[in-house]
């Protein structure tokens, strides 16, 4: 017996790097470094005998043991003794280990993995390798917890594991802190593939207006760039849904995702179906485009099954669809856009499909720049009512000036208009006209120890003679009428050192044409970015002394305590909403939410949200509790890391 320190050499056994990682295992002479206390070699029987801390160094991985045995003929190999293999991406204790080099079949006793990357932790008596891709594993438990007694884990008997496929567990028992909670005889699920065909999650609950509620995912992939989920709902009071969720990526074709559901409600009567998605397709100088559809058959349908205030208190459904081309100049486009409306009938609402336009940027011609829109439109309704409109506005630019800037616009308008089925215009229109704007602009800027101010007032007026009014006000084209007026404004802007600290602008406007009401809104748009988060925008009536709208929102964190509050407020739309919320973090672990819809014009409180969220090392779980004017539900959400998280909705 020969005393060797420090002794390294090449040798093809150390394959041995470890059999669970066939990577290892190249055809290619990698250098591998050896390092044992004492070293033998039985000459007769072809046999290495390391003994004493010995370690087995091959590329990135190591493998350390007591005592360390390889067969020269056989190709097996054998390590006992605190043996410990380590990589990048995995950590394996083992008491001992047996593998065959040659036909990669080998069992790992009494062993312990550690995969790095997603925190898992593998106990099992046996591990047996029947190829390099097919494992089976005896008597294992599962979790990502780090302590010794873990706060959850899985158990099962025998376990099969194909690498880059399945997992599929026979016996399984799920623990909690080592006492068993729930028994299941089959265990599947997608190991080391990102996407793989396979049920989902469930979400089992209970809603106070619906019953029993369950909710099956079913996930399809179908090829590397697309795939699909099934849902099938089940309300046990209401009635049963079927979804199809499908998504794709094709690299000429572009992006897209669509989405089809349907649910027969019993109680109603009626058959619900939500139809919505989306595609784009982006080319730099090539044809491009996007499609975005949204429709329901039944205006109840988000009154009745949206847990979404949002959602909810939508007005309308808007689908647009768009192709067009980018050229130097310009863009040539053709696109079309409905709409649906949630709240009253959709007959009289003006349909646009198809319009065609070509739009030729500001280009420059000597001391003036020049642009041209024109369009073509088909406009329609279900009540019959039908519009083709042809508008062309060319219009010229100018601006002198540096630190004071005089800018200058006119413009040409033609408007044709040709109308079918109306009884109250005429079937032909044409409207002519032209417009001149001008605008005196500057900007002033201060700059103090703590922070820069800027300030950019500017006056401004704008003429359009008497034009034909007695048209259909099909979109923001139709609202090109007379005007005389004058507007005028300032913004101011604050920075700091780390970026802007707020802004404020206001506007104001003055008609000259109406004497007795000259005074138009008066808007004040603000902001604020730190130490509050504030936007606020709102206008002023001076004539009637009303305010027209207020919207603001506000957000404030004070240490780990969040605070939020909203309103929108709209006279014309009658709107009056307020929004708040505040976040509680009690613990490092736990937190409180709540969050509050009200609606003070209409309802009174339309949504509140109560939350409780615990997050330890390895598990998590949070409680919800949603009210709204009709009905309420509780939600669970327990999420074990690593694995996904099990949801329990709407009791």
């Amino acid at each position: 017996m020969n005393y060797m320190k420090n002794l390294r050499y090449t040798i093809i056994l150390l394959v041995l790097g470890f059999f669970l990682f066939p990577a290892l295992s190249s055809a290619e002479e990698v250098e591998t470094s050896i390092k044992a206390e004492f070293l033998t070699y039985d000459a007769a029987q072809q046999v290495y005998h390391l003994r004493g801390d010995v370690r087995i160094r091959r590329l990135d991985a190591l493998l350390q043991a007591e005592e360390a045995e390889y067969r020269e003929k056989t190709g097996e190999a054998r390590a006992s003794g605190n043996v410990r293999y380590e990589d990048r991406w995995v950590v394996i204790e083992a008491g001992n280990l047996e593998i065959n080099m040659e036909t990669k079949r080998g069992i790992v006793y009494n062993a312990r993995l550690f995969f790095k990357k997603d925190n898992y932790h593998i106990r099992a008596e046996e591990i047996e390798r029947l190829d390099e891709k097919n494992y089976v594993i005896r008597k294992a438990t599962f979790t990502t917890c780090d302590a010794p007694l873990p706060a959850w884990c899985f158990s099962s008997k025998k376990t099969d594991v194909r690498i880059g496929d399945r997992l599929k567990a026979k016996n399984v028992v799920f623990r909690i802190k080592g006492l068993p909670v729930l028994y299941s005889p089959l265990l599947w699920a997608p190991i080391y593939t990102e996407r793989k065909t396979g049920l989902l999650l469930p979400e089992p609950g209970f809603r106070s207006d619906k019953g029993f509620c369950f909710r099956q995912p079913l996930f399809l992939a179908l090829a590397d760039n697309r795939d699909a989920t099934l849902y099938f709902d089940l309300y046990s009071r209401r009635g049963i849904g079927e979804g199809l969720e499908y998504r794709y990526i094709e690299r000429k074709a572009g992006a897209g995702q669509w989405w089809l559901y349907h649910l027969r409600d019993r109680t109603l009567a009626k058959d619900f179906y939500e139809f919505k998605g989306k595609h784009s397709l982006f080319r730099k100088d090539r044809v491009s485009g996007f499609l975005n559809i949204h429709y329901i058959n039944d205006r109840d349908f988000y009154q009745e099954y949206s847990q979404q205030v949002q959602v909810r208190t939508r007005r309308f459904l808007e689908s647009t669809a768009e192709v067009f081309y980018p050229f130097k100049k310009g863009r040539a486009y053709l696109l079309g856009r409905a709409w649906q409306d949630l709240k009253e009938s959709s007959e009289d609402v003006m349909q646009k499909a198809p319009e065609a336009g070509i739009s030729l940027y500001p280009s420059k011609k000597g001391p003036l720049y020049l642009s041209l829109k024109t369009s073509y439109s088909n406009f329609y309704s279900k009540n019959l009512l039908r519009v083709q409109r042809l508008d062309i506005y060319p219009r010229i630019y100018h601006s002198i000036g540096d630190s004071i800037q005089l800018s200058q616009i006119i413009g040409l308008r033609e408007t044709l208009y040709n109308i079918s089925n109306s009884d109250n215009f005429p079937d032909s229109i044409s409207r002519e006209a032209f417009d001149y704007s001008l605008r005196l602009h500057t900007r002033l800027m201060k700059r103090y120890t703590a922070f820069t101010h800027i300030l950019e007032p500017e006056i401004g007026y704008r003429f359009i003679p008497p034009v034909e009014d007695n048209i259909p006000l099909l979109d923001s084209t139709e609202l090109y009428r007379r005007v005389s007026a004058v507007d005028f404004g300032f913004r101011n802007y604050l920075y700091g050192r780390n970026g802007q600290i707020a802004s404020v602008r206001l506007t104001g406007l003055y008609d000259i044409l109406k004497a007795d009401n000259p005074f138009g809104l008066i808007r004040l748009e603000a902001a604020m970015f730190h130490p509050l988060n504030l936007k606020l925008d709102t206008s002023y009536n001076p004539n009637s002394g009303d305010f027209e709208q207020i919207n603001y929102s506000a957000s404030l964190k004070a240490g780990r305590v969040g605070f939020s509050f909203g309103q929108r407020y709209s006279k014309d739309d009658e709107i009056l909403f307020y929004r708040s919320s505040i976040s509680l973090p009690v613990t490092s672990r736990l937190a409180l939410n709540s969050a509050l819809w009200y609606d003070a014009k209409r309802g009174g409180l339309e949504d509140l949200k109560l939350s409780a969220n615990y997050s330890a090392q390895c598990w998590g779980i949070n409680i919800s509790f949603n009210r709204r004017p009709d009905d309420y539900s509780i939600l669970f959400l327990v999420e074990l890391k690593g694995l996904g998280t099990i949801r329990f909705s709407g009791i």
